[in-house]
């Protein structure tokens, strides 16, 4: 039976698009140059452009390619775990494979904040003179009486006629000459 990612690369070369493939080079049985295993890691972009020379094959577990990284040409295998997406270079119609997908792809992909451990909660400590058994007043919680207050409802109008005064001048009539 044909692995997926061989059959999805053979459906495009006959239909005569060019094979795009995302790998993870950091992946078990990658051979890639160390360069390109350190520059890209979880997140190399292979295009199999049928116009090279690639000389592709494909075995039960892997698939192999000559390919050329800066002038540099080399044998490079690739397992079929390690590689994450198959899809058309010009409209990236293809299959991702989710089950090889690396957690940090997944995490930029998909939107997921990286699992990291919970915010510390901030220490509590005591105020010098407060009785911890009596919660503060409500006149200890107010801001101090230095600046004049206004009240809400009054400062909330005031600042929205001033902004829809700012945007009626921001704009102008112009004629549609109709």
């Amino acid at each position: 039976m044909t692995h997926p990612v061989q059959s999805v690369i053979e459906s495009l070369y006959a239909a005569g698009r060019c094979p795009r493939l995302h790998v993870n080079a950091m992946g078990d049985g990658v051979v890639c140059p160390d360069f390109i295993r350190e520059q890209w890691r979880e997140r190399l972009i292979i295009d199999l452009d049928p116009s090279y020379p690639l000389d592709l094959t494909f075995t039960a577990e892997t698939l192999s390619a000559d390919l050329s990284f800066g002038g540099y040409v080399t044998r490079c295998t690739f397992p079929y775990g390690a590689v994450y997406v198959v899809a058309d270079r010009s409209t990236g119609r293809g299959i991702v494979l989710d089950q090889n997908m690396p957690e940090s792809v997944k995490r930029s992909r998909y939107g997921r904040p990286p699992a990291t451990a919970p915010a510390a909660k901030p220490a509590l400590r005591s105020v010098a003179g407060a009785d911890p058994a009596t919660p503060p007043t409500e006149a200890e919680n107010e801001a101090p009486a230095d600046e004049p207050a206004l009240p809400p409802a009054a400062s909330a109008t005031d600042t929205d006629q001033e902004a829809v005064q700012k945007r009626r001048a921001a704009f102008k009539v112009i004629d549609g000459g109709g």
